[in-house]
């Protein structure tokens, strides 16, 4: 039998961690779903949204591998902030060595697996409570994978774990089909804005719509989350903060927006 080669197990990996966490989600936060009738809906309408959104992420992951500029801007960013980032990983120098492996483990799970939890799953429980609300959410995370475009191709930024000396790419690290994963995925230059940061904010900001016990275990997910980006070397300060804006921004007018006069998917319904 021919060994799988680490790309493809990472991706088999993500896969099964990801629908593991749809699973239990679904089970804790829609207990009553049906998945005959989840199946029957999801063909109907919800394809159309989920496969949009995943149309969207692919080709803004294909221009930023294709297409960003030679030249990165790394070192404004650096400029600005200088290494404060570095404070996220200190505590590993003062803790006991299995201490620091089960912080990295911990924040690895959550930048690969609580993240597309709770960004794919908010359309979901959005969608029990009010579709408006769901397709309003759709909206909004094509809206600003699009608006980090420009950046990511024209003003490239690179990840702290590989400028700065003072900071590890502790994901990059901690396993070697992670790092192989991620490095044929990712361009690791495109830190700026972080989209791991400006997706969860979204994903709490939109799950308040839903109910009180969703929105606090997503604002605490999206914490961990952000508080990962920066843990693990992968996002700088500055990342962290234009992207919650950018997130913030794009909620404001969403909801501002119907969804249903401005998209032809919510009007074949």
């Amino acid at each position: 039998m021919v060994p799988l080669q680490p790309e493809t197990q990472y991706m088999v990996g993500m896969t099964a961690a990801a629908l593991l966490a749809f699973l239990v989600g679904a089970r804790v936060f829609l207990p009553d779903l049906r998945p005959m009738a989840f199946i029957r809906e999801f063909l109907r309408t919800d394809w159309r949204y989920i496969g949009l959104a995943w149309v969207v992420t692919f080709c803004v992951n294909e221009l930023a591998h294709r297409f960003h500029a030679d030249r990165t801007f790394t070192n404004y960013v650096y400029e600005l902030e200088g290494p404060a980032v570095a404070t996220f990983q200190s505590v590993t120098a003062v803790v006991p060595e299995w201490v620091a492996f089960g912080l990295t483990a911990f924040f690895t799970v959550a930048y690969l697996v609580a993240f597309p939890f709770i960004v794919l799953f908010t359309y979901f429980k959005l969608k029990a409570h009010d579709e408006q609300q769901a397709r309003r959410y759709a909206m909004a995370y094509c809206a600003l994978v699009i608006l980090a475009v420009p950046f990511f191709l024209l003003f490239p930024v690179g990840i702290p774990g590989l400028y700065l000396l003072e900071v590890r790419p502790l994901m990059l690290d901690f396993n070697p089909i992670i790092r192989a994963g991620v490095m044929a995925t990712d361009t690791l230059v495109k830190a700026f804005p972080s989209l791991h940061t400006g997706l969860s904010v979204l994903a709490a900001l939109y799950a308040r719509n839903a109910t009180e016990k969703y929105a606090r275990v997503v604002g605490a997910l999206a914490f961990i989350i952000v508080l990962s980006t920066l843990y693990l070397g992968i996002h700088w300060l500055t990342d962290a903060v234009a992207a919650a804006v950018f997130a913030a921004g794009v909620y404001w007018v969403t909801q501002r927006v119907d969804p249903d006069r401005v998209n032809p998917i919510a009007r074949g319904n």
